[in-house]
C-alpha cells in the first residue's frame, strides 16, 4: 500500500490490512526534504547575495586613473614598437620603416632597443595595504576609520595619499562585484550545477558555495539521498541519517524525525518500485475537470466527464 506520511492513513491500513507492506510514496519523501531545505535556505541566506571576487588581489597595486592612462598609452606604443621590429626584421631599411610608421630615426632606434612595454614603475606607499583597505571598504568603514586602521598596521604616509586612491580601489571592488538571487541557489535542490547553461551564473554559484560550506554540504547530502532512494539498498539510509544528524541543522533534524517515525515504510520505498503516481494522476485530472466546470453543472455531468 503506497501512501504519504499521514499517521491516519498508516493506522487505518495497519488496522484493515495488517499483513500488507506500507510504502511512503517517493514524491512525498522528496517533497518534504526539499521543503525543509528551502526553509533552511530562507532562514540562512538573504534574498539578494553580494558576490565579491578577488578582494585580496594578488597584485597589491591599485592604479589611479592617471596611472592607468599611462599604462594604456604605453601598451598602445608597444604595439607600434612590435610593428617596427617586425618590419625591420623582414629586411626593410630603417628609412623604409620610418616612412611606413611616420616616426623619426631617433624614435626608431629607441624602439628597436626596447624588450618590453615602456611602462614606468608605479610603486606606491599604499601597495602593501591594498588588501586591508579593500576588506575595510567591504565592511562599510569610512575613509578616516580605514586610515586609522592602516596607521595601526604601520602606515607612515598621509591621509591625502589614501584619498587619492580611494575612488580607484572602490571602482575595482565594484567591477568585481555581482549579485546572486537566492532563488538561483534553490534550483540546485532540483537540478545539478552542470545543468546551468549561464556560465556567469554557474561561476557565481560555485564561488558562493565555496564560501558557504554548510550549504554546500547539505546540497551534496540531498543529491546522495536521491541516489539512495533508487539504490535498492535501504541499509545506506542509516549511514545518511547519521551524517545529517552530525550537522545538527534545525530544518534537516525535522526531516530526520519524520522519516524515523515511519522508517519501515521509507525503507520499503527504497526496496520496491511501487508509487502513487497513477492515483495522483487521476486525482489531479478530477480536480482540473471540477475547476473547469466552475461548480455550475450537476454531479452527473462531473461523473461523465471523469469517466470519459
Amino acid at each position: 500500500m503506497t501512501r504519504d506520511f499521514s499517521l491516519t492513513y498508516k493506522n487505518a491500513i495497519s488496522e484493515a490490512l495488517p499483513q500488507s507492506k506500507q510504502i511512503v510514496d517517493r514524491f512525498h519523501i522528496f517533497k518534504n526534504l526539499t521543503d525543509d531545505l528551502c526553509s533552511y535556505l530562507k532562514r540562512t541566506v538573504s534574498d539578494r547575495i553580494k558576490i565579491i571576487k578577488d578582494t585580496s588581489a594578488d597584485s597589491k597595486e591599485v592604479l589611479t586613473k592617471r596611472q592607468q592612462d599611462k599604462i594604456d598609452t604605453a601598451n598602445r606604443k608597444w604595439k607600434i614598437i612590435q610593428e617596427a621590429k617586425k618590419l625591420y626584421g623582414e629586411g626593410n631599411t630603417k628609412t623604409e620603416v620610418i616612412k611606413s610608421l611616420g616616426i623619426t630615426r631617433e624614435t626608431l632606434n629607441t624602439y628597436l632597443s626596447l624588450e618590453k612595454p615602456p611602462i614606468s614603475d608605479s610603486n606606491c606607499i599604499l601597495d602593501n595595504y591594498i588588501p586591508l583597505i579593500k576588506q575595510l571598504i567591504i565592511e562599510g568603514k569610512k575613509t578616516k576609520e580605514i586610515y586609522e586602521a592602516m596607521k595601526e598596521q604601520g602606515y607612515k604616509g598621509k591621509m591625502t595619499v589614501l584619498n587619492m586612491h580611494m575612488k580607484s580601489i572602490k571602482n575595482e571592488i565594484k567591477n568585481n562585484t555581482s549579485y546572486l538571487k537566492r532563488s538561483k541557489i534553490k534550483k540546485l535542490f532540483f537540478y545539478d550545477l552542470e545543468d546551468i547553461k549561464n556560465e556567469n551564473l554557474k561561476n557565481d554559484i560555485t564561488f558562493y558555495l565555496n564560501q558557504n560550506e554548510e550549504l554546500s554540504k547539505l546540497i551534496e547530502l540531498e543529491k546522495e539521498f536521491k541516489t539512495i532512494i533508487f539504490s535498492k539498498k535501504p541499509e545506506r539510509l542509516d549511514l545518511w541519517v547519521k551524517k545529517v544528524k552530525s550537522l545538527n541543522v534545525l530544518e534537516l533534524n525535522s526531516f530526520i524525525n519524520l522519516i524515523e517515525s515511519d522508517i519501515e515504510a521509507v525503507k520499503n520505498a527504497i526496496i520496491y518500485d511501487y508509487s502513487n503516481g497513477l492515483t495522483e494522476g487521476f486525482n489531479n485530472k478530477t480536480k482540473v475537470i471540477k475547476r473547469q466546470m466552475y461548480g455550475r453543472c450537476s454531479f452527473d455531468l462531473l461523473r461523465l466527464k471523469i469517466l470519459a
